[in-house]
């Protein structure tokens, strides 16, 4: 009896499992992925983005002036200094993310994808007809070792991509990756960024390190046709690129020619941009969009000025403090040097008052935190009641506005007071402790442009007794010191998503602050924003994940990591009068330029009135000679 039953159940196993392979094998693959299981805006028969022109035309050339050098051309490598131009030039993604939709991704390099139903394995089908840049096709096996790469020599992929334990090749085209934690949401989309390189060519021409200083077979729409290190670069348009007629490609990509300019200085840089050696230049200075402009091809309208409105508003920004460094380790003292920092004064004589001072570490839009933590995001918080400063369940965090250019006495008070406190006091004009230690500060930068900044900063630690001492290096030094933590303050800079997820644990993980390289440049080792970010991670929805930045936000602020940067909401954009571009900008995009065209010449346009006013002329001369 027992063996009939036991029978009975294999075969009612192996039923089951062939009606679920058939299933599987009649179910449609996926054209797009949707981090939060919504409708995506375009279907399978749109042609294109909204954002784009798709008749744009392809032809002439975009020049722009980096500030810097370069000495390698892979842009993954944390060796050295290689430009993130070449990403977006260069490789070609499985996926493309839509610019007016939060969490959607549509086909690229991949034509298709399928995600098991438990969530554990995620496969992708190549295009038949992608190829190198040589004509060699793109193949699984080239998105097994970039995967394998790209984790191996950057610290940041090696986090961001933590959940997969396997990816392999299944046949030339399609490539399947093994996902331990299937509650991670956005796994499949970030995977499909992962930017594919010549496998063969890396293997064959690459340093031990993964740098490169040889151009290379390119999957994208550009190939490398000058790379001379340190000076130029110059990419080429692909004819008949395998991917342009996809619709994330089309109307993108519209410059025969797109040429990189290095040079020292930013001064250097805007006098090229003046002489028209440089057709395209981003305004980083409010002093300079104010006071630069003064020349006569502004005025003749050759050079046009315009801000560009910047869909991106979640930037990290501030000055850093490096807590590897036991003198910041103390939260009364980074809260005591914060306190003294005057934005609205150097606002008001270095900014023309045209920033607003950011509050938040997702800048000013819907991720920032606001008001008192409610219902989700205080049920959050509640669980690390004890492990975290009182203020985080109180208002929002808002830094201290000052109407003169002094600081105010109390402030002042109140900042010596944390700063004893912490073992520090003011003692003949110097800040020192029981050691007879003075408190100093290096702070590095590169751009003479931020000297201002510095200095205003060094005038407002001053009265405290803080001596703070900047250090101007050259961007190679810059990137190596900063990569080894080898220093005390700096700037920091980070570009958010509207959808956060993965990146945070390199952003904000203790996991990362001791790995050469992450982007946690502050040392942050907080098993509360470790457990929030994988919270954040595993949100059911998109509003599940702002009540977990919202929480993630609060906490980092309460802990003055860094003191707050400002925001102004666009692009200082100048531009030689040789471009187009769509009417309808794109909501989110990060370099909208990608869509840009070069302007029909003006003498082509003209030429059919030119010909009918000669015509009229003539008709003319004609009838008075009758």
């Amino acid at each position: 009896m027992g063996e009939y039953f036991s029978r009975k159940i294999q075969k009612k196993t192996i039923l089951a499992f062939f009606c679920f392979l058939c299933i599987s094998l009649n179910a449609k693959p996926a054209t797009y992925f949707s981090v939060y299981n919504v409708a995506p805006k375009y279907n399978e028969a749109a042609q294109h983005f909204d954002y784009v022109n798709p008749k744009a035309p392809k032809e002439g050339a975009l020049k722009i002036s980096v500030v810097g050098t370069y000495d390698g051309l892979n842009p993954f490598s944390i060796m050295g200094s290689s430009p993130m131009h070449i990403a977006i030039f260069c490789f070609a993604k499985l996926l493309d993310e839509s610019q007016d939709e939060i969490g959607i991704s549509y086909p690229y390099l991949a034509k298709s994808l399928d995600i098991s139903t438990d969530k554990k394995i995620i496969t992708f089908h190549l295009r038949e007809n992608a190829t190198f840049s040589d004509g060699s096709p793109i193949t699984a096996d080239d998105v097994v070792w970039s995967f394998n790469f790209l984790t191996k020599i950057n610290p940041m992929m090696k986090q961001y991509y933590k959940d997969i334990s396997k990816v392999e090749a299944v046949n030339q085209h399609t490539v399947k990756f093994h996902n331990k934690n299937p509650k991670n949401k956005e796994l499949a989309g970030i995977l499909g960024q992962i930017y594919v390189y010549p496998s063969k060519f890396f293997k064959e021409n690459m340093n031990e390190n993964g740098t490169i200083t040889k151009p290379f077979p390119v999957s994208g729409p550009y190939k490398i046709s000058v790379a001379d290190l340190g000076r130029s670069l110059v990419f080429e348009r692909i004819k008949n690129w395998w991917g342009e007629t996809i619709p994330a490609n089309v109307g993108r990509y519209n410059f025969e020619i797109i040429e990189l300019q290095y040079f020292r200085d930013r001064n250097a840089s805007f006098q090229a941009f003046l002489a028209g050696n440089v057709n395209l230049w981003i305004e980083a200075s409010a002093t300079q969009w104010h006071t630069a402009y003064n020349v006569s091809a502004v005025k003749d309208g050759k050079i046009i000025k315009k801000i560009i409105p910047d869909g991106n508003h979640q930037a990290t920004k501030g000055f850093v403090f490096n807590l590897r460094k036991s003198k910041f380790q103390d939260i009364r003292v980074r809260k005591a040097i914060s306190m003294l920092f005057n934005f609205e004064s150097l606002n008001k004589s270095a900014f023309y008052n045209e920033y607003t001072r950011l509050n938040s570490y997702y800048g000013s839009g819907e991720l920032a935190h606001h008001a008192e933590p409610q219902k989700e995001e205080l049920e959050l918080l509640k669980t690390y009641k004890d492990k975290l400063p009182t203020e985080v369940f109180g208002p929002a965090f808002k830094n201290p506005v000052y109407t003169e250019d002094i600081i105010p006495r109390e402030t002042l008070r109140q900042s010596l007071n944390l700063l004893k406190e912490a073992g520090w006091e003011l003692k003949d004009q110097k800040l020192t402790n029981k050691n007879g230690e003075i408190f100093e500060i290096t702070f590095l930068y590169t751009e003479a442009a931020l000297e201002k900044i510095i200095l205003h900063l060094q005038r407002n630690l001053a009265v405290a007794g803080i001596n703070l001492r900047p250090r101007q290096i050259d961007a190679s030094t810059y990137t190596e010191m900063i990569d080894q933590f080898d220093f005390d303050m700096t700037m920091i800079g980070i570009a958010q998503h509207h959808s956060l997820g993965n990146e945070q644990r390199e952003f904000f993980g203790s996991k990362s602050a001791h790995v050469k390289g992450s982007r946690n440049l502050a040392g942050i080792e907080n098993p509360v924003v470790d457990e929030l970010i994988e919270k954040l991670i595993t949100a059911k929805d998109y509003q599940a994940m702002l009540h977990c930045a919202h929480a993630i936000d609060r906490v980092l602020c309460w802990n003055y990591y860094m003191i707050m940067y400002w925001d102004f909401s666009g692009f200082r954009t100048a531009y030689w009068d040789v471009f187009e571009m769509p009417e309808k900008p794109s909501k989110y995009s990060p370099f909208p330029f990608l869509a840009w065209w070069k302007k029909p010449e003006i003498s082509q346009k003209k030429a059919p009135q030119e010909h009918t006013i000669f015509t009229r002329i003539f008709n003319t001369i004609k009838s008075w000679i009758s």
